[in-house]
Order: structure tokens, then C-alpha cells, then sequence
């Protein structure tokens, strides 16, 4: 089989040039020098997401095989309902994009070394907050913001990006509560991109590219 080559995408219309049933499992499949809320779109709309390091030029990724999270499958044991239950923190939607998508930068998770958030994610992803487009889920305790997550909602898919916790189990319960919001608003399916270990205990799932595409397209 010939394989896709890496592209230069240039304008929104450059990720329908791509043929991704050719493309390696890695997922590598373009490149760019710039980074716009129009460019990020249409590649969310094909399947694809910009990932890259600060030292890099802009490269985008669709990954065989794609780990989702069915909204209704989020798992919640017995002791998170307890802590839910006793309405202990506040949750709140788009209030704190900002101070989220900078936290989400900085905070150190296990594992991870560095982040691929850098300026150009920060000013496109916020561009794309004042679009509506992307969004935040807060968690406080206390008046303290202690997790969030950020992402976006395109065709009644919320494609995650990042999230954070400053604290215990903070970040699944802010899940919890995002998933109860998605729901509400007919959005089935999260996109967690590549596969983690955390969200497979929440109830992730491994899904092919061309499952995948065949979700966004329908």
C-alpha cells in the first residue's frame, strides 16, 4: 500500500488533499507554520489534531488506534459518589478558560515531562473560546480553582484537549460533572485522542481511525 505523505497544510481546505486510510498508525500526517482557529477546525472536522513541541513546527496527528469515552459510560465508583453526593465543591462552565488552559501548562502530571502547550496553543485555543467553540469545565473547593479541562465542541463531539487537578480525585469529579453537562446537550462522545491509562479506568475505549471517522461523519 502507498503511504500518505506528510503535507503542507497551508489553508483549511489543505486536510481534504489527505488520504488517511494510508497513513501509519503513528498518525503523523502534516505539517504547518501557523496555527489559526480556522486550521484547527477543519482538522478536527477530518479527524486530525495539532500536536507538537514548542520547538517544533505545527504538526498534525491522527492516530490509529483513537481512544474515546462514551459520555454515558463514565465509570463512578461508590466512594466518588459519596464525595459527590455530599456537594462539597462547585462546578462551573467557561468562567476561567484562561487561568485553565494556563494551568494546564503548568502543572506536573506522572509520566510526562514538558507540555506541548505553548503560546500558539494558548492565543488559537483562546481565539477559539471567544468563537464559542472551545470551552472550560471549572472545579472549585472553597472558591479555589483546584482541576479543570478544556476542549472543544464541534458536530456534538467534545474533542478534549488537557485538564488538570491540584487535588485528589479533583479531576474526575470535574469529569463527572462535565459528562452530566454533555449529556444534557446531546454530546454522546468525548475524544481523548490518544490512549491513557486514567481514562481507560473512567471507561475509555479504543476505536480504529476509520470507526472514528465514521462517528464524525454521521
Amino acid at each position: 500500500m502507498k503511504r500518505n505523505k506528510i503535507i503542507f497544510i497551508e489553508s483549511p481546505s489543505d486536510f481534504k488533499e489527505l488520504n488517511l486510510s494510508s497513513t501509519p498508525d503513528h498518525g503523523l500526517v502534516a505539517f504547518s507554520n501557523k496555527l489559526t482557529p480556522q486550521l484547527i477546525i477543519a482538522a478536527y472536522e477530518h479527524g486530525i489534531f495539532p500536536w507538537f513541541n514548542a520547538d517544533e513546527p505545527i504538526l498534525w496527528w491522527s492516530p490509529n488506534p483513537r481512544q474515546i469515552l462514551y459520555t454515558k459510560d463514565f465509570y463512578t465508583s461508590r466512594s466518588l459518589k459519596k464525595i459527590i453526593n455530599k456537594n462539597i465543591y462547585k462546578f462551573s462552565i467557561n468562567n476561567q478558560f484562561k487561568q485553565v488552559i494556563e494551568l494546564c501548562k503548568i502543572v506536573k502530571r506522572k509520566k510526562q515531562n514538558g507540555t506541548w502547550i505553548d503560546n500558539r496553543i494558548i492565543s488559537a485555543y483562546s481565539d477559539l473560546h471567544q468563537m464559542g467553540v472551545a470551552h472550560s469545565f471549572e472545579l472549585y473547593n472553597d472558591n479555589e480553582l483546584i482541576a479543570g479541562v478544556y476542549g472543544l465542541i464541534i458536530k456534538n463531539i467534545f474533542f478534549g484537549e488537557s485538564m488538570f487537578h491540584l487535588k485528589s480525585n479533583a479531576s474526575k469529579i470535574c469529569f463527572f460533572y462535565m459528562c452530566q453537562f454533555l449529556i444534557k446537550h446531546g454530546i454522546q462522545i468525548i475524544d481523548a485522542q490518544v490512549e491513557s491509562d486514567h481514562l481507560k479506568k473512567w471507561g475509555g475505549t479504543l476505536v480504529t481511525r476509520e470507526e472514528f471517522l465514521a462517528i464524525i461523519n454521521s
